[in-house]
């Protein structure tokens, strides 16, 4: 069977490329258009591995995006199309999408046996009345559906623009309702949201980190280099290289600031309340100049006089974030306030790395197992803000308990997750399919 892997938000569909034909399935990444440039530089497979000319013959690029253009049919693309031109003639942000016809959508996608995707793709794929093999969302609340960003987005819009996007969201609901399985990692809103449009999701992770590649024995770059020599040189060292999102910019009502908030700043006061109890500490805080809130955190930490403890570094690929992650004693996830919310890339990025991560857990005692059928990973779980400065405590006080942690992290990767939960996923494409509804 030969499969297709629609999309690479997160470079998620890269790592199940790696895992899948590694597990012998004929397994291909089809890239959005988008895929990889722009914002999402840093999602393009080169940015994921030190092996690109293993990969680079599975890889192929759509003319296809990732966004409400290709969702949507004559005349409606047509009319949205000509907004995003003039837009990019009048120097707006965003760059001009053509509208792509059904007959290049049935092309690209024809001679794939199976079709696993995210984004847009089940919208897409109503187009030409076809349904996904898998559909799994990468975004809270589901992309495209009820996600707090493209919440705010319509209800921002007016007219036409705004029925257009009433009219893409009621085809993603359809377009995921068809697909034959619902895979789903969040357990919380987003499956609140997947059961409301009458689908029936499977409370599934994704294999989103590839952790069967070796890593290069010496620093790759400069800024690794002196990262490395600054790590050895401190008490304690720290990567938080998750997106700092933390200030609401206005256009979120309460309720959707709740699911997008991942109350970055709360780390950083623990730590200055950390270094008040103990003086003598040198610890070394890497922090990538990653999210909405760079500037306001720049603040923030100067404010709270964390300056000489904290080194900003650029946006960098996967592939060096996982090399550093080696380097370090402790990453930083992510502090949502929202119930049984589950880590992203971050977390899985360390878990597989076999280093503890402080993150935000909001689960009751045994509900995780429960959900997932496997216990959770050891993690410094976060229940309440202030567990954030205990667990740092704990960090500094017992460096070996914090090492123990990281490789029990690598062993429950191994098991439950990577290579593992690939075969599961392939599993479900080789069994006896449901009808689609």
């Amino acid at each position: 069977m030969k499969i297709g892997l629609v999309g690479n938000m997160n470079n998620n569909n890269f790592s199940l490329l790696r895992y899948f034909r590694d597990l012998g399935a004929d397994a291909h990444l089809l890239l959005h258009a988008e895929d990889g440039r722009g914002s999402l530089s840093h999602f393009q497979p080169s940015a994921d591995t030190w092996q690109m000319e293993r990969w680079q013959p599975f890889i192929h690029q759509t003319k296809i995006p990732n966004t409400p253009i290709a969702g949507l049919g004559f005349p409606m693309s047509s009319l949205m199309a000509i907004r995003s031109l003039i837009r990019a003639q009048l120097g707006g942000t965003d760059s001009w999408v053509a509208p792509i016809s059904r007959s290049a959508i049935r092309k690209t996608y024809a001679e794939y046996d199976f079709l696993i995707g995210s984004g847009l793709t089940p919208a897409i794929l109503q187009r030409i009345n076809r349904s996904l093999d898998v559909f799994y969302p990468y975004a809270i609340q589901v992309e495209y559906l009820h996600a707090p960003q493209f919440t705010a987005w319509l209800n921002s819009t007016k007219g036409m623009v705004h029925l257009g996007l009433r009219w893409l969201q009621q085809r993603q609901a359809a377009g995921i309702r068809r697909a034959n399985y619902v895979f789903n990692a969040d357990p919380g809103v987003t499956q609140t949201t997947l059961a409301k449009i009458g689908a029936s999701p499977k409370q599934m992770a994704i294999p989103m980190v590839y952790s069967r590649e070796p890593l290069p024995a010496a620093p790759p770059t400069s800024i690794l280099r002196e990262a490395a020599t600054l790590a050895r040189e401190s008490s304690i060292s720290v990567l938080h290289h998750a997106r700092l999102l933390w200030q609401n910019p206005g256009s979120y009502t309460d309720e959707e600031w709740t699911h997008e908030n991942k109350n970055s700043q709360r780390f950083f006061t623990a730590l200055a309340s950390l270094l008040k109890e103990r003086t003598g500490l040198r610890p070394r805080v890497f922090v990538v100049e990653y999210g909405p809130d760079v500037a306001a955190t720049k603040g923030l930490v100067s404010q709270l006089g964390l300056d000489n403890f904290v080194t900003w570094l650029p946006i960098m690929a996967r592939k060096e974030l996982m090399w550093l992650i080696t380097q370090v004693s402790l990453v930083i996830g992510e502090f949502y306030d929202v119930d049984r919310m589950i880590w992203g890339g971050t977390g899985w990025e360390a878990l597989a790395s076999g280093k503890p991560i402080l993150q935000g857990f909001l689960f009751d005692d045994g509900e995780f197992a429960e959900l997932y059928g496997y216990p959770p990973p050891p993690l410094l779980k976060v229940r309440h803000e202030a567990d954030i400065l205990d667990s740092l405590r704990l960090a500094v006080d017992q460096p070996q308990k914090l090492r123990e942690l990281g490789e029990a992290a690598r062993v429950w990767f191994d098991q439950y997750n990577g290579i593992g939960l690939a075969q599961q996923w392939l599993n479900h494409l080789g069994a006896e399919r449901p009808q689609n509804s």
